[in-house]
């Protein structure tokens, strides 16, 4: 407001004139939904008009909802509950025509699901970290970045790993050095260091 008054009558017009059109980059609700539990991430599934729905219930059990949108509906395909409730997920490890997401929940457990066989995970790691898996990302799905796919986590015990879903055991794990004081890692994400010829 202090700008707007040191500003000349004329001059403040144009600049509010300026701030009230509908040129700027606006959010439109399409479709709303009550949940009976809290969402902590939504994804759409690649390439298709679903999208997923993971979060926590009241009873601290695990949610993901797969929906659909079918002639301007939001209708839910697919609901299961597991044993612990989801913080973070991700397609970014899976190809294009599995279309798995990677979830890490709030026992510290890591867990891919295939989206039309959701009664159990693909890939599980029950103990990938001992707090809150906060954070997931992946590569080397859906044509992103090269070689195998990889996912990586961070936690409230403030350690980041990085897994290969061939294999139950971390590649690499960054923890904290013995006898400082523990962080949590809130996010994570790969760059792209894919070497390109020539």
């Amino acid at each position: 407001r202090r700008a707007a008054a040191a500003l000349p009558p004329r001059r403040r017009r144009a600049t509010m004139a300026t701030m009230e059109t509908t040129d700027a980059p606006q959010m439109i609700e399409h479709k709303h939904q009550a949940l009976t539990f809290t969402p902590y991430e939504t994804r759409w599934v690649p390439c298709s008009a679903r999208f997923v729905c993971a979060g926590i219930s009241p009873k601290a059990k695990g949610v993901l909802q797969v929906y659909e949108l079918k002639a301007g509906k939001m209708e839910v395909v697919a609901e299961r509950t597991y044993g612990s409730g989801f913080k973070c997920g991700t397609f970014g490890a899976s190809s294009l025509s599995e279309r798995s997401i990677a979830t890490g929940d709030y026992a510290g457990g890591l867990q891919i699901f295939d989206l039309e066989r959701l009664e159990a995970p693909t890939f599980a790691v029950p103990k990938a970290h001992s707090l809150i898996i906060n954070a997931v990302d992946g590569v080397g799905g859906l044509g992103i970045g090269g070689g195998a796919p990889e996912l990586a986590t961070g936690s409230r015990d403030g350690c980041v790993r990085v897994w290969d879903p061939r294999v139950k055991d971390a590649v690499v794990s960054l923890e904290p050095v013995e006898g400082q004081p523990v962080r949590d890692c809130w996010c994570v994400a790969f760059g792209n260091s894919v070497r390109r010829p020539g």
